[in-house]
C-alpha cells in the first residue's frame, strides 16, 4: 500500500462523514466512506473511460453491489464515479451511513456532505 488517509465532510456538521482513502501498489483506490453508525451498505466499483459524449473528457463505468434494505448505493456511485473520471485510477467505494430518524432535509444535508467529501477525496488523489 502507498497510503492511508482519512478525510472528514465538515467536522461542524451534525452529519459529517469520513472517507478513508487507500491508495494501492498499481494506483488503483479504495475509499471507505462512514458517517453515524459504521456498516457496509453498498459497494462501487468505477473505471475510467473516455466520456461518451465527449471524447477528450474522461468519464467512468460502474458496478454498484447494494445490501438488502440499504440506501448507499446512491452514495457508491456517485463517489466512485467521479473520482474515477478525474483520478483516472480504478476505484472501489465501500459505502456506510446511518443515522436515525432523517427528515428531508438531513438527507439533503448528507448529499452536499458526500458532494463535498467526493471533491476532498479527488484533490487528496490529485496532489
Amino acid at each position: 500500500m502507498k497510503k492511508i488517509d482519512s478525510i472528514y465532510s465538515d467536522k461542524n456538521s451534525n452529519y459529517s462523514l469520513v472517507a478513508t482513502i487507500i491508495g494501492l501498489d498499481n494506483d488503483d483506490v479504495v475509499v471507505v466512506v462512514t458517517g453515524g453508525y459504521d456498516h457496509i451498505g453498498a459497494i462501487g466499483l468505477a473505471i475510467p473511460r473516455p466520456s461518451l459524449e465527449d471524447q477528450n473528457c474522461t468519464s467512468a463505468t460502474s458496478s454498484i453491489l447494494t445490501m438488502l434494505g440499504h440506501k448507499e448505493d446512491v452514495v457508491a456511485r456517485y463517489v466512485s464515479e467521479k473520482v474515477a473520471a478525474a483520478t483516472n485510477r480504478n476505484v472501489v467505494v465501500i459505502a456506510g451511513i446511518h443515522y436515525d430518524n432523517l427528515a428531508q432535509e438531513d438527507l439533503e444535508t448528507l448529499h452536499e456532505q458526500w458532494v463535498i467529501l467526493t471533491k476532498k477525496i479527488i484533490a487528496n488523489i490529485n496532489q
